[in-house]
């Protein structure tokens, strides 16, 4: 239909479009409820709530410990409850079990990384939208995303470690007994994860991002870790021949740095060394999780990062630059892509 050629839609009665209003009304309201849970989750935990709650407590010890009226205490609860954080047992008040793995100091994750993980993640999308410059993470959001964005060693990061590697038993093998380059490290949860279970394991990581490195590196220095993390662009990395396994941090790199990065890790790998990446993100089924993937993809296209590579378009890019491809393993963190350096020397550019 051109521009001067009549509509056949039929107008929408006034009925018809007070539903529509309604139904989008109701949807913003939905993520409003949401944005507001947030803010009411982030306040109490920042008032110590969450911790006084982490053992079952009454009324009473509740009102004493806030210091608030009981009216307003109640709705408080009541909202938080609604929320899923606490509940009511046998007349006592207490935190919900999985929130309590997220304030415990060997939980899998810190509730304090994903409350600002969060928080940055709502700004940059925002100025996501902007016509002119994409918009870009400060010093303290890019640190806040990185310590959001993966486990902490421990307990549970070492169970799921555990399940990636028995899929991976070339990796399991190099983290053993090899020295391991984590390229794109963030703060090394990955890395003091593989290194609890392999106390002899040595590596290095390289990370962009000062803020990111310099808190890799204090973590790699309390857990007393055979870790050495470089801030630096990893293209400018310059050791040869001299790792057994590298673990590429893929989602993250820009489109225009992936090649010249391939090329830096395939010098940095011994004849015979292995290459892992994770293919990260796969575009969701389910309704309900569709929303954060566009969300996500949004942000990244800000950054000219490929977003959601499969791992087909992962072990072609890996052929590319001269890698022989080893096979594509199904872990329980998704599909891993394994690759290896040839044995032949060759010219490696």
């Amino acid at each position: 239909m051109t521009d001067n050629q009549p509509s056949t839609d039929q107008p929408l009665d006034s009925a018809e479009r007070s539903n529509l209003a309604r139904a989008a009304q109701a949807r913003v309201a939905a993520w409003s409820n949401g944005a507001q849970a947030l803010a009411l989750l982030a306040a109490v935990h920042e008032r110590g709530w969450l911790t006084f709650l982490n053992r079952p407590r009454t009324t009473s010890e509740l009102a004493v410990f806030t210091g608030m009226e009981d009216t307003r205490l109640a709705a408080a609860f009541d909202a938080l409850e609604a929320a899923g954080v606490v509940r009511r047992t046998d007349e006592l008040l207490e935190l919900r079990p999985e929130f309590a793995e997220l304030i415990a100091d060997d939980g899998l994750y810190a509730l304090d990384d994903i409350l600002a993980r969060a928080s940055a993640m709502i700004r940059i999308v925002g100025d996501s939208a902007h016509a002119s410059e994409p918009a870009r993470p400060t010093e303290e959001e890019s640190l806040a995303i990185a310590r959001g964005f993966v486990w902490r060693p421990g307990p549970g990061g070492r169970e799921i470690y555990r399940g990636m590697l028995d899929a991976l038993p070339e990796f399991a093998s190099a983290l053993d007994s090899g020295r391991v380059l984590d390229v794109g490290c963030g703060v090394a949860g990955a890395m003091l994860t593989a290194a609890s279970m392999f106390p002899g394991m040595t590596g290095v990581g390289l990370e962009v991002e000062p803020a990111v490195a310099a808190e890799a590196q204090r973590r790699a220095a309390t857990f007393g870790a055979r870790l050495r993390i470089i801030a630096t662009d990893a293209r400018e990395f310059d050791e040869t021949d001299a790792f057994d396994v590298c673990f590429w941090a893929q989602p993250f790199f820009p489109a225009e740095t992936r090649a010249d990065t391939l090329r830096m890790i395939r010098r940095a790998l011994k004849p015979g060394g292995i290459l892992i990446e994770q293919e990260m993100e796969v575009e969701p089924q389910d309704e309900d999780a569709r929303l954060g993937f566009a969300l996500r993809r949004l942000v990244f296209s800000g950054w000219n990062v490929p977003f959601a590579r499969t791992a087909e378009s992962l072990k072609a890019e890996a052929t590319d630059e001269g890698f022989e491809h080893i096979r594509i393993a199904t872990a329980n963190l998704g599909r891993v892509v394994v690759s290896r350096r040839p044995e032949s020397r060759g010219t490696v550019r």
